[in-house]
């Protein structure tokens, strides 16, 4: 049996825990993060190599990033059939089935890169080993929490990075499994 690739969910988030505002067209999430999140972003997705998010997230980027390859979970793949590029991938599989065959190919490694819904789907099948949670120096009140349901699953702290002045810190989790 094939061994499933690790599993590393990154995002960003507001101080409050929220990983969009209220009004995500007014202020998408690619536009309030920090330039220094940005670049951390690119480094270790393109470290990884392939991303896994949800037809939402990918409407905020609309294009494959380059060296990476991108897999798009919707239920309308017919919606992006102008998009032909081989390192974007739209599927209505299952996270189970998509860790499948990325094992098959001999991936070790993914970046689930949003959005709540994907984030959270994974979470509930138990599928994230690792976090590493942006936090940027931002407020909403209000908005899109990083978890769309209550879940539970302990975490522990291995190491955090300051990116700049302002004061965004990347967190860096790993999985701690019950026995």
């Amino acid at each position: 049996m094939t061994t499933r690739p690790k599993v590393t969910l990154i995002a960003a988030m507001s101080i409050d825990g929220f990983i969009a505002p209220a009004d995500k067209e007014a202020l998408p999430s690619t536009t309030w993060t920090s330039k220094e999140d940005w670049q951390f972003f690119t480094r270790q997705s393109k470290a990884i190599g392939t991303m896994i998010l949800g037809s939402k997230t990918f409407e905020t980027i609309k294009r494959a990033l380059p060296e990476r390859r991108m897999i798009v979970m919707t239920s309308r793949q017919e919606k992006y059939s102008e998009f032909q590029d081989p390192n974007l991938i739209f599927t209505g599989e299952s996270p189970e089935e998509i860790l499948s065959e990325l094992a098959e190919q001999g991936v070790k490694e993914v970046a689930l890169c949003g959005g709540s819904a994907i984030y959270t789907l994974f979470m509930q099948q138990d599928l994230v080993d690792e976090l590493v949670l942006t936090v940027e120096p931002y407020v909403f009140g209000q908005g899109i929490k990083l978890f769309a349901e209550r879940l539970e699953q302990k975490f522990s702290l291995m190491k955090q990075e300051k990116l700049n002045e302002a004061g965004t810190t990347v967190f860096f989790y790993k999985r701690i499994l019950e026995k």
